[in-house]
């Protein structure tokens, strides 16, 4: 009987309410921060352009450097569902953490309306952030074939940034390779030419290279080496 009364209580809930639609102004966003910037934060206005009621059941940024908070509307219960009635507006804020996050991430919120199922929530809210490389390896890692000729290969460190990043230290993890630095413009360029001493054996290290730079974000550029079996 218990059983019976929730069925028949979601049934009249799902009548009362509808299955009415938020409209966005947008679902995709893309936001370039700023260099020193340590947070982003991006609005997603909607409303209620429907004739029939809409609730929203819960939402999340499923990433712990993202959080995700949602204005307007009427709360039914504590920390619970959203009612929006035809015509309210509200928004959704998404705050991104940049931590040492460098290069274009893409961070989502998503929303489950009343009616989604836990495998298919009806709106995805979508930012792509950039977050400028002030300085940068290039290439990011380099791979020898297994049992190849451990020849020497090159890395290039760039500052894209008018004030100089020097490097002041730099390691290796692996006895295992051998390398030579270089500075080419002090503040602005540098280059590491890297052997591995055999490529008989599988091998994975990474170059550390520590910088001056006041922001945490680039106070370490690191470089992969890896001996790896070539693809069939």
């Amino acid at each position: 009987m218990k059983r019976l009364l929730l069925i028949i209580t979601g049934i009249l809930t799902s009548l009362v309410y509808g299955a009415g639609e938020l409209s966005f102004e947008t679902k995709e966003q893309s936001v370039d921060a700023a260099a020193d910037a340590k947070k982003v934060e991006v609005l997603f206005p909607f409303k209620n352009t429907s004739d029939e009621d809409v609730i929203v059941e819960r939402y999340d940024a499923p990433c712990t450097c993202m959080s995700a908070m949602l204005k307007g509307g009427e709360r039914l219960s504590k920390d619970g569902p959203v009612l929006f009635k035809p015509g309210q507006e509200g928004v959704f804020k998404g705050v991104f953490e940049l931590g040492n996050f460098k290069g274009t991430v893409d961070k989502k919120i998503v929303v489950w309306a009343r009616g989604d199922s836990d495998e298919k929530p009806s709106i995805i809210l979508s930012t792509k952030v950039t977050i400028p490389y002030l300085i940068a390896a290039f290439p990011h890692s380099l791979v020898w074939d297994l049992g190849a000729e451990a020849e020497s290969k090159e890395i290039v460190v760039k500052v894209d940034h008018e004030d100089p990043i020097k490097i002041v230290k730099h390691s290796c993890s692996s006895p295992e390779v051998e390398y030579t630095f270089e500075t080419v413009k002090e503040g602005y360029e540098y280059k590491l030419t890297v052997t591995p001493k055999t490529t008989k054996k599988v091998l994975f290290a990474a170059l550390r290279l520590t910088t001056d730079s006041k922001n945490p974000r680039y106070k370490v550029v690191q470089t992969f080496m890896t001996v790896k079996p070539k693809k069939k």
